[in-house]
């Protein structure tokens, strides 16, 4: 009794490549632009921890004068 399965190693080959190669024939688009998403999200999630780590919101300078109290915990971080 053979078990069907949506792979097609006698068409396609065996293991990944195989695999590869028939989602490559299947869905081209999807194959193709997922390892770009997967990068895409990488430097967007390494970007973002930058920023905030840099303390990215705190400007040098503003178009506007902003007053903090001496107690505020970003008085250490404003830059002149």
């Amino acid at each position: 009794m053979k078990i069907d399965t949506i792979l097609n190693p006698e068409k396609y080959g065996a293991g990944l490549k195989g695999i590869f190669r028939q989602a490559l024939h299947e869905m081209p688009l999807i194959t193709i632009c997922t390892p770009f998403c997967i990068v895409g999200l990488g430097l967007i999630t390494y970007h973002t921890y930058r920023y905030e780590k840099n303390d990215g919101n705190n400007k040098k300078y503003k178009l506007k004068y902003t007053l903090y109290r001496p107690d505020d915990p970003r008085v250490p971080h404003i830059k002149n």
